[in-house]
């Protein structure tokens, strides 16, 4: 409040009242603010990435802050370098057209960041199951209150579709906790369970999983969600809130309940290519532009899976390098489509757009990228982690994973489909001429797309540090 007031006064010396301030300075303050915030939270895991030593195995940079402990290891670092990466390119995807209650706005998006960034760097179970679904209540605020028309229907979906399935998961932890009288993940790998209680735990666990990842048939709220929520939600739900689960499997199912997750990788693997053919041809029957990103997210997510369940080196890497690839590129395509021509626009309908490669190129090869990134295209991070997923998968079971390798085939039909009807042929009656792309909205493209790329140039200097690490989750037998 002393600042608040400070602020005022030296306002006021400057000749500008307070109705001038709440209308035009007041909001542009916190977006800068906020941008500031987000950019030094970049900075400052960048140099925790400096610091760390890829080359040591296990937990480094520990540390209890109010009885959380808090470490960091290789499976963790890079998607927390995914987090604030996206924290300030969320940031900016609503730079101006947020119009009401910025600030607000702008605190939800930083305060779901952080919940997030704290779930990955957490080193016990219960700390990451209180902070999972915390970061619930910045995502519901904002579907409830920037959300479309439908906003109160996409906010009680998303909490109580996750909220519900928790519950089997927060059973299956006390469980745990009883019996080890431990919430440590590094103290639960030591222990090896009956099977008919690693059974019983399993489920409990996959019951909250399968809905959160989505996989079929708890898919159904994800589509609904993305279609209702601002263009910030979208993006911190499909590029980050859908990879904690990847990451509670590396780090909590694969090591603890190795033997149940040996005996349910066939009923998985069944799940995850329902999941896969599903929801790719149902991709093909939408015409809402958020909806296809949305179902495509969901199909790609199958393939990760795949690849954790595979248990072998190869498929866990897949796996990992696809969640970083897709945690890019899926923003980016919300950029694309709810950012870009939404703010152009004001529709998402796929039938009124025609033709954008003659009035704004420069976007229709950003777009063009990022479709091939999204469909696997060689030299982007997608092609590498549904390659190595594929292959990890194909040791595992061979019959299953030809099946799921229709996914290629899948995606690029419907991907190829909304990309040449939006830039192919020519100008649609219905679209004005409207300038390409701002500098703003290429930063955005650009810090979406050069990652992917060089994920698919180089993945090695991601997988050299990644090795030790996840060879302690593979269960031998």
């Amino acid at each position: 409040m002393g600042l608040y007031m400070i602020i005022l006064g030296f306002l006021s010396m400057m000749g500008i009242n307070n109705k001038d301030m709440m209308t035009s300075i007041w909001p542009k303050l916190i977006r800068q603010l906020s941008l500031i915030l987000s950019v030094m939270s970049m900075y400052m895991m960048m140099y925790w990435w400096y610091s760390y030593e890829s080359s040591i195995n296990g937990y480094q940079l520990m540390t209890n802050t109010y009885n959380i402990s808090l470490g960091l290891d290789s499976i963790s670092l890079y998607l927390v370098l995914l987090t604030v990466m996206m924290m300030p390119i969320s940031t900016l995807s609503n730079w101006n057209n947020m119009k009401n209650n910025m600030g607000m706005y702008n605190m939800l998006m930083l305060l779901l960041g952080m919940m997030l960034l704290i779930n990955y760097l957490c080193m016990d179970l219960l700390s990451f199951y209180i902070f999972f679904e915390v970061s619930l209540m910045p995502l519901f605020m904002l579907m409830g209150i920037y959300g479309a028309n439908n906003k109160e229907k996409a906010a009680y979906y998303v909490l109580v579709f996750t909220f519900t399935s928790s519950l089997f998961m927060l059973l299956a932890m006390v469980m745990t906790t009883y019996m080890m009288n431990t919430t440590s993940c590094l103290i639960y790998s030591q222990f090896m369970l009956s099977l008919d209680l690693q059974i019983l735990l399993w489920i409990g666990m996959m019951l909250g999983m399968l809905v959160k990842t989505p996989l079929f048939p708890f898919h159904v709220w994800l589509p609904v969600v993305h279609s209702e929520s601002p263009l910030g939600g979208s993006m911190m739900l499909a590029g980050l809130m859908l990879k904690l689960t990847v990451y509670l499997m590396m780090r909590w199912l694969l090591p603890f309940l190795a033997e149940a997750s040996m005996i349910f990788y066939p009923t998985v693997y069944i799940i995850c290519i329902l999941t896969i053919i599903y929801t790719s041809l149902t991709t093909l029957a939408q015409i809402d532009l958020k909806v296809i990103i949305a179902y495509s997210s969901i199909s790609h997510m199958g393939v990760c899976i795949m690849g954790v369940f595979a248990n072998n080196i190869m498929g866990i890497e897949g796996s990992y390098l696809l969640s970083l690839s897709h945690g890019f590129i899926s923003p980016g395509l919300f950029i694309a489509v709810g950012g870009i021509l939404y703010d152009r626009y004001h529709t998402r309908m796929l039938m009124y757009y025609q033709g954008l490669l003659t009035f704004m190129p420069v976007f229709a090869l950003y777009l063009l990228m990022l479709s091939f990134a999204n469909v696997g295209t060689p030299l982007s991070g997608n092609f590498i982690g549904e390659f190595l997923s594929l292959t990890g998968a194909f040791q595992r079971s061979p019959m299953f994973t030809t099946l799921a390798a229709f996914s290629i085939l899948l995606s690029a039909t419907y991907q190829m489909k909304l990309t040449s009807r939006l830039t192919g042929g020519i100008k649609s009656p219905y679209l004005n001429l409207t300038k390409d792309l701002t500098n703003r909205e290429s930063i955005l493209m650009l810090s979406t797309i050069l990652p992917c790329l060089l994920l698919g140039i180089y993945p090695m200097f991601i997988l050299k540090g990644l090795y030790t690490n996840l060879s302690n989750v593979i269960y031998l037998f």
